[in-house]
């Protein structure tokens, strides 16, 4: 059998930076592949499929979802250079995929200053980082720097172009000197926001079996709150007046008006009108926040800095198993949840006419 007919897969994106997608062989779904990247006869890397796709998972093409790839290339890795690329599994010569290089997007970026994503979780922000992973190299690019050792991320930014953290503004200072760099985020409608949160962290108990192929563990404080909101009823009105009320220490970093937070050099115990104030000034600072609602104005504006062509993609990275938990148009509902988003409802409303009062 010729390895075409072997193995079934997909290349979701391929340019000059990186490759991704997912493989599995037809007869042993299990087994892990492995993978060489070449050009004409240049091998530019080898990698197997032990990323974690939920997506195929869902749509039963595969049983664990253990079989997605996402590499990239060396840094002097130029397809103009060169004639075909190809993919070859396993031990099979032949490969199974072969692209003609000059079909390859090649996104040159030109910067004046590097830029500093604030990712607020559940904002669109992993959708952006994929999207902005195509326009940089890959040893310039750095995403998730809240995981990385503080050495790690002191010796990467002296190269770095693109730095991505979830880290509120106080904490990314500790570890960045933000006046060397181009300030932007994204925040999201807060009620559609705090329900997406809600979402997420309910999930972090059941999704830990998972953790092995994101590579990153939530500590037992986390998954403990996750107990927690798995026990409340969000169709019983009482249960989440007292979720609302009953916050305290670390969970209202997670809740309490979560996004006003992020733009502030201080932690407070509950955020207060001197906060937003203090959020707002703050503002001042970057150069573009967007808004998950009108997401494309914010990627076209990104593009357009940094003198790329701004291409088409779709709003799903890091999208969480859904659950409704409430009616987002219940106005008793959001009567009890107006204190976790009083404050962000107004920095989305500074935001929104700062930045974007044409376009919504």
């Amino acid at each position: 059998m010729i390895a075409a007919k072997l193995y079934r897969f997909s290349i979701d994106r391929l340019n000059g930076r990186f490759i991704s997608g997912w493989c599995f062989n037809r007869l042993a779904k299990s087994r892990p592949v492995s993978i060489v990247a070449v050009a004409d006869d240049k091998v530019l890397g080898r990698f197997t499929n032990s990323g974690y796709r939920d997506d195929l998972v869902e749509k039963n093409l595969h049983p664990s979802g253990v079989c997605g790839f996402d590499f990239s290339f060396p840094s002097d890795f130029d397809p103009r250079a060169h004639g075909k690329f190809h993919l070859c599994f396993d031990s099979f010569k032949k490969p199974v995929a072969t692209v003609d290089c000059s079909e390859i997007e090649i996104l040159q970026p030109h910067l004046n200053t590097p830029i500093c994503f604030m990712h607020i979780p559940k904002t669109a922000g992993t959708s952006f980082n994929s999207f902005a992973r195509a326009c940089f190299a890959g040893d310039r690019f750095f995403t998730h720097i809240e995981r990385l050792d503080e050495s790690d991320v002191r010796r990467g930014i002296k190269q770095a172009l693109y730095l991505s953290g979830h880290l509120p503004l106080y904490e990314l200072g500790r570890l960045v000197d933000l006046s060397g760099y181009d300030l932007i985020s994204i925040i999201r409608e807060p009620y559609a926001h705090l329900h997406s949160h809600l979402n997420y962290v309910r999930g972090v108990r059941s999704g830990s079996r998972f953790e092995m192929h994101y590579g990153f563990r939530h500590n037992e404080t986390v998954k403990a709150l996750s107990d927690e909101l798995n026990g409340v009823d969000f169709n019983n009105l009482e249960e989440v007046n007292g979720l609302v009320t009953g916050l305290h220490d670390y969970q209202c970093d997670f809740f309490d008006n979560i996004q006003t937070r992020y733009f502030l050099e201080y932690r407070p115990e509950r955020v207060a009108e001197k906060d937003l104030r203090r959020a707002c000034e703050n503002i001042s600072n970057f150069s573009s926040v967007g808004l998950t609602e009108a997401y494309d104005h914010f990627k076209k504006k990104f593009c357009h800095t940094i003198g790329v062509t701004s291409g088409e993609q779709k709003l799903q990275s890091n999208k969480s198993e859904y659950y409704r938990l409430f009616d987002l148009a219940d106005p008793e509902v959001r009567a009890a949840l107006e204190p976790l988003v009083e404050y962000d409802l107004k920095l989305y409303e500074f935001v929104s006419d700062r930045f974007w009062q044409d376009k919504l």
